[in-house]
This record gives C-alpha cells, structure tokens and sequence, in this order.
C-alpha cells in the first residue's frame, strides 16, 4: 500500500490537533476538540485546499476519529449511577431524535440532512455526522451545514448554560445533567461544566460519555430511514471495542494503570479527527442552505429543555 498521498493531510490534522492541545493547557477555557474543529474549518475554506491533502484528511475521518472513539470507551463509568438516572438520559436522546425527524418535516428539510441533525443532536455532534454520512450517502452539502448547525447549537450552550444556571439557581447535579445530556460535543460540555465549577467538569463529562455509548441507536435509525436499497445492519468495529472498553472498566481494575494515558490518546485521537472533519466542511454549501437547519436545532433545544423544566418543578 503506497501511504505517500496520505502523508501531507494526516501531518496537517495531526499538527492541528497537536496545536490544539497545547493551547488548552494554557486555558481550560479552549478545549482541545473544539479548538481543532474550528481551525480545521478555516485552514479547509482559505488556506490550504489543495487536493493533495484530502487522502490523508479522509484517513482522518476514517480511522483516528473512530479511534478515538474506541478508546473513549475506557472513560466510561457508570458506578454510583442508577439505572433509572441512566434511562432519562437515554430518554433525552431519543426526545432530540425524534422530535429533530418531525421538525425537520415540518420545514421540509431534506431526509439526510434531517438524519444527520438527529444523529448529532441526540448523541455525539460532528463526530456522529462524520460517521453516519457515508453510511446514508449524504452528500457533501448535507455534511457541511449540519457540522455546522451542531457546532451554533453547541457554542450557544456553551455561553448561555452558565447564565441558566445561575438564573434557575440549579443545584451542581442539574447542571451537569443539562451540559453532559443536550450540549452535542464532548469539548462543549467541558468549556460550560469547567465555567461554572471546576468540580462539575467529572460529572458531566461522565454523563455525557454515557450518551455517546447510546451511538448504536442513531446509526441503525439511520440506516433504515434512509432509503438505501440494501439494509444490512453491521456494528462499526470501533463501537464494538467502545463497549468492550467500557465493560472491563466497570467490571475489573485491570485498565487502572492505563486509564490516564488511554484518556490523552483518545483525546488527541478525537481532536485529529474533529480538525478533518472541520477541513471537510463547505462554508458555501452552509450559506445556501440557509438558516433553516439551525433553527429546526434551535426549536429542538428549546422544547426539550422547557420539558425538562417541567419535569424537574412536577418531581
């Protein structure tokens, strides 16, 4: 296998992601995988489009962000949760699927465009974009603006949840909820949760690893609302390893020493593959499609945060 063409586009996210870590280590505040996504976007729309990067961008598409998603299945613990606790966040998942899908009709937004808002808002972002796409054959367009509409929905969260909390005078535990279960990205959930407590950060980003290991609903969902003539149903191998992760962490103390190092690289993993997910978005396809994505995700949000309003003032 000649691995030349790959060469120039995997050092160019790499070297993104490198970048990207190191600046978080100076502030919190600019998380990693949020920091990758967005240079990605800019150095693929005005600096370096050159087609001799796109091998090694795919490459990062296709193997460091499932990678990276692998290895998050390490970081899950669901020690000390109940059951009941892990079933509303499901709950929220599947509100935002499916209330995504019918707002989405209502505006007549094109079927894959619909699925892949769905997907990003109930589980993972782009990250659950990026994947899905190729699976529905969604087109680059489609791609493009719901990368983008996730990432508005995610930065509003990330600014207004603090003023949210301070407004609703939300105990540690609601906030957390509210960050790890309806902000889209793990990188968001760790700029809102570490601007209101530093001890928050733990909590909700365990929650929200609790609702990327629910990824497998989106994906078979998709499959089947996307009229693909076969539909064959195939775990991606890196779910498989995610819940394998995720099982011997909960279940034995033989990844204990791993754990911090497993974390980083996953991490970086996920910041590679966020900065080539970002080098692939079409600032152009987004302005034509409008507004109409965005504000679909917008009615999304709100319905479900005034639901959980309610329950929270009836229980």
């Amino acid at each position: 296998m000649n691995l030349k063409p790959y060469v120039p586009g995997t050092a160019l996210v790499l070297l993104i992601a490198f970048f990207s870590f190191i600046l978080s280590k100076f502030n919190p505040s600019f998380d990693a995988q949020v920091v990758s996504i967005i240079i990605g976007m800019f150095v693929g729309n005005y600096f370096a489009r050159q087609h001799s990067f796109l091998r090694g961008v795919e490459g990062g598409i296709t193997v460091l962000l499932p990678a990276g998603i692998a290895l998050h299945g390490t970081q899950v613990v669901v020690t000390g949760m109940s059951g009941s606790y892990i079933l509303f966040i499901l709950l929220v998942c599947l509100a935002f699927f499916g209330l995504t899908l019918l707002l989405s009709r209502v505006f007549n937004l094109e079927r894959k465009t619909a699925i892949l808002l769905a997907s990003g808002l109930s589980t993972c972002g782009a990250a659950a974009v990026a994947i899905i796409s190729p699976i529905i054959g969604a087109r680059r367009e489609d791609t493009s603006v719901s990368i983008v509409s996730l990432m508005m929905i995610g930065f509003t969260g990330m600014i207004f949840y603090p003023i949210i909390n301070d407004l609703f005078s939300l105990s540690r535990g609601e906030f957390n909820f509210l960050a790890g279960a309806t902000l889209p990205m793990l990188g968001q959930v760790k700029v809102a949760a570490a601007s209101v407590c530093p001890e928050c950060l733990d909590e909700a980003v365990k929650i929200n690893f609790i609702r990327l290991s629910f990824f497998l609903f989106p994906v078979t969902a998709a499959i089947f609302l996307a009229d693909k003539e076969k539909k064959q149903m195939r775990v991606p191998w890196f779910i498989i390893i995610f819940f394998a992760g995720a099982l011997v962490v909960n279940t034995t103390g033989i990844f204990n020493i791993f754990l911090a190092p497993l974390k980083t690289l996953s991490g970086f993993f996920l910041s590679a593959g966020l900065a080539s997910i970002g080098y692939c978005v079409d600032f152009e396809a987004v302005i034509d499609e409008g507004i109409t994505p965005l504000g679909v995700l917008f009615l999304v949000l709100g319905v479900v945060l005034l639901l959980m309003y309610f329950i929270r003032n009836i229980f």
